[in-house]
Parts: structure tokens; sequence; C-alpha cells
């Protein structure tokens, strides 16, 4: 009797391969000519599709991800460039607006026609002298161009001050505002004659001792009185504010507001005559 052996012999692998690889070119061979696999494709691909899916989200998340912060940063930097872009933009058109002002003030002090008899020279503000109550800045223009001491000082607008001191190229000049400084002028309206004088602030000016019966009221312009021989007669001074009455005094108190843009302009008028240059 024959014994079955101890050990089964087994194809060996490249035996496996070879049956591999020939039935592999079978069912390729069958599926090109009578698509016999089509079935069994397109349920292994109903079934590996949902599976790709799942697996291939995650990667589209990152490259999604990714593409948000490049594009975020993108922003970030055209913002940035837009924000300086615009802050010069801004700072330019400042100037433009500052220059375009003072032209405009140019333009008003050469169209300015002044009294008779008198002569015009244009001069800058180079200096603001620091006290604050005598109100003093310096000009460009001194004994050398003409310019004597007393002479007044305007603006397109009105009244702005005095020539107190004259140096060879420059002068000195005290604004209207100065608490040592006044000048004649007189009502608009009734012909009103006064006195005003500056209180140390730029936007303010007073008559005082005011007969309380002075026929005087609120929105009267003041203009030179042209009595002094300094001040050619008709230049705007102030506009008055409002009337105090008389306090523990006799006298009443008005309060004015300068016509001309004291401690606002760049640019005045000196006027002189013509004999004072000579």
């Amino acid at each position: 009797m024959a014994h079955a052996p101890m050990f089964a012999r087994t194809m060996g692998l490249p035996a496996r391969l070879a049956l591999y690889c020939l039935a592999s070119l079978a069912l390729m061979v069958v599926d090109s000519r009578y698509a016999a696999m089509a079935t069994v494709k397109n349920t292994a691909a109903e079934l590996v599709n949902p599976i790709q899916d799942i697996l291939a989200r995650p990667f589209g998340y990152l490259g999604k991800a990714g593409d948000f912060f490049i594009v975020h940063g993108q922003v970030l930097g055209e913002n940035r460039r837009l924000i300086l872009a615009s802050q010069v933009f801004a700072s330019r058109l400042q100037g433009y607006e500052a220059l375009k002002l003072e032209n405009a003030r140019l333009r008003a002090l050469l169209d300015l026609r002044p009294p008779s008899g008198v002569e015009t020279r244009a001069a800058e503000i180079v200096r603001i002298l620091p006290d604050p109550f005598n109100r003093r800045v310096i000009v460009d223009k001194g004994a050398t161009d003409g310019v004597t001491a007393g002479r007044p000082v305007v603006d397109a607008a009105g009244l702005v001050g005095q020539v107190t001191q004259v140096y060879s190229t420059s002068s000195q000049v005290s604004l209207l505002t100065a608490k040592e400084q006044a000048a004649p002028v007189q009502n608009q309206r009734n012909g009103l004659r006064l006195i005003v004088s500056g209180t140390g602030s730029n936007d303010q000016l007073e008559v005082r001792y005011l007969d309380m019966h002075a026929d005087l009221k609120p929105g009267d312009i003041l203009v030179t009185s042209g009595i002094d021989g300094v001040y050619p007669l008709g230049i705007p001074v102030a506009r008055v504010v409002r009337v105090e009455p008389p306090r523990q005094t006799p006298f009443a108190r008005v309060i004015c507001q300068p016509i001309g843009a004291i401690g606002q302009h760049r640019h005045v008028l000196i006027l002189n005559r013509p004999e004072a240059a000579k």
C-alpha cells in the first residue's frame, strides 16, 4: 500500500507569475472584444470612487487653505500699499490746498487798490517773535526797500498792524491785537469816532472808555478815520461783537473782532507814502 508524500508539491513562483499573466492577457482580450468585464469594472468603480473622494478631501482642504493664506497675504500686502499711497496722496493734497489758499491770498493782495497817494510794498512774514502779549512779527522788507517806521501793514481784508522798527533788510511789525497798539477808527454806519485797542489775543479787539450813550451796535463796521496821519482813511479794522454795559465805572466796553486775518497770514502789504521813502 502506497503512502502519500509528507509534503505536497506546489507550483513555483515563476509558474504562478506566468499563469497570472496569461489569465490577465486572456481577460484583456475577452474584455476588449466582447466587453465582458464592463459590469465588473463599473461595479468596482462605484465601490472605489466614494473611497477615493473621501481620501482626496483632506488634500483638497489643504490646497484650499494654502490658496487662502496666499491670497490673504497678497490682499494684506496690497492693502498696505494702498494705505501708503493714500497717505502720500493726502499729504500732497494738503500741500496743494495750502498752496491754493496762499495763491488766492496773494491774488487778493495784488488786486488790492491802495488809497490815493499811497504806495504798497509786498512783504513776507519770516519770523514770529516769542512774545504772547506784544504780538510782533518780522517781515523781509527793510530800509533798503524804502520801508519806514510807523507805516501801516494790511492784508486783503483789513488792517493788520504797524511797522514799529526798521532794519536794513527787514522790519518789525507790531500786530494790531498787541496790548500796546491802538488805532483811531470811526463807525462806518454813523461816523462815530473811537479808539480801538489790542487785547493780546489775535481774535479780539476792544474799545475802552466808551460813553454809555454812544450809538454803537453789534455788527457795526469800524474803519480807520485817517485823522492821525498814520493810517489812511477807510481801511477796515474791526466788527463790533457786543457792547458791555458799565460796571463800577461810567464807561461801557465794546468787544470787537478784527477784520484782517491777524495771525493767519503769511504775506502782507506795507503802505508807504512816496515822500516817506525819499
